[in-house]
C-alpha cells in the first residue's frame, strides 16, 4: 500500500472513531450498532467491518486513541527531568483536567452504566485507559525510587496511590452532578495539596 492510501485510511479511521464516539457517548453502548454507526458515516456496513471486526473492537479503538492523547498530555509535554515535584505536578494536573472533561465524564458514565449488562465492556475500558496510564505513571514513580527520591515499593500501588489523591474530592462530586468543574486556581492549589501529599507519604 502506497503512502498516500495509508494516509487515507488512516485519516477515514480516525473520522470513523470520531463519529462512533458522537455516538456512543449520545446513545451508549447498547443502544449503538455498527449499521447505525455506518449510516452516520454514509458508508455502507461492510466498509466499517473493512477496519474493525465488531463494535467492541471499535470501541477499544476509541479508548486506546484516547487514552494516546492523555499519555501525550501527561509524558509528552511539560517538565521532563530536573525537579520531580514539578512532573509530579504536571502529571497530576493533566490527569485531572482530562477526567472532567466532558467526553471523559460522558465514556465513565457509558461504562458504568453498562458494564453490567456488558461485562467486557469494563475490561476494555480499564485495560485501553487506565491500565496504560496507571503503568506509565508506576513506571516514571519507579525511576524515581531507584534514584533514593522515594521510598521502594511496589511502584504500581504507589500509582494507585498517586491517582487517587489527584482526584480525591473533586472528580467523583463533579461526576455525580453536585459541583461545578473547578477553576484554574483551584485545580493548582488541589494538585499542591495532591503532590505534597503523596511525596510526604513516599518520602525515602
Amino acid at each position: 500500500m502506497s503512502g498516500a492510501a495509508n494516509t487515507k485510511r488512516e485519516d477515514r479511521r480516525e473520522i470513523i472513531l470520531d463519529v462512533a464516539r458522537d455516538c456512543f457517548l449520545a446513545e451508549g453502548f447498547a443502544a449503538t450498532s455498527m449499521s447505525a454507526i455506518a449510516a452516520r458515516l454514509g458508508g455502507s456496513k461492510g466498509t466499517l467491518y473493512n477496519y474493525f471486526k465488531n463494535k467492541e473492537e471499535l470501541f477499544a479503538a476509541m479508548m486506546q486513541r484516547t487514552c494516546g492523547h492523555l499519555q501525550a498530555a501527561l509524558f509528552d509535554v511539560g517538565p521532563q527531568t530536573g525537579d520531580s515535584e514539578a512532573r509530579l505536578a504536571h502529571m497530576a494536573r493533566g490527569f485531572l483536567c482530562h477526567l472532567m472533561t466532558p467526553d471523559a465524564i460522558a465514556i465513565q458514565r457509558v461504562v458504568v452504566s453498562e458494564s453490567e449488562r456488558f461485562p467486557e465492556l469494563g475490561r476494555v475500558f480499564y485495560e485501553s485507559g487506565p491500565k496504560i496510564v496507571l503503568g506509565r505513571i508506576g513506571a516514571y514513580l519507579e525511576d524515581l525510587m531507584e534514584a533514593g527520591r522515594l521510598r521502594r515499593t511496589d511502584p504500581l500501588v504507589a500509582a494507585q496511590h498517586f491517582k487517587d489523591l489527584a482526584m480525591s474530592g473533586v472528580y467523583w462530586p463533579h461526576m455525580w452532578g453536585v459541583a461545578a468543574a473547578p477553576s484554574a486556581d483551584e485545580v493548582d492549589a488541589h494538585v499542591t495539596r495532591a503532590v505534597d501529599t503523596f511525596l510526604r507519604a513516599y518520602a525515602p
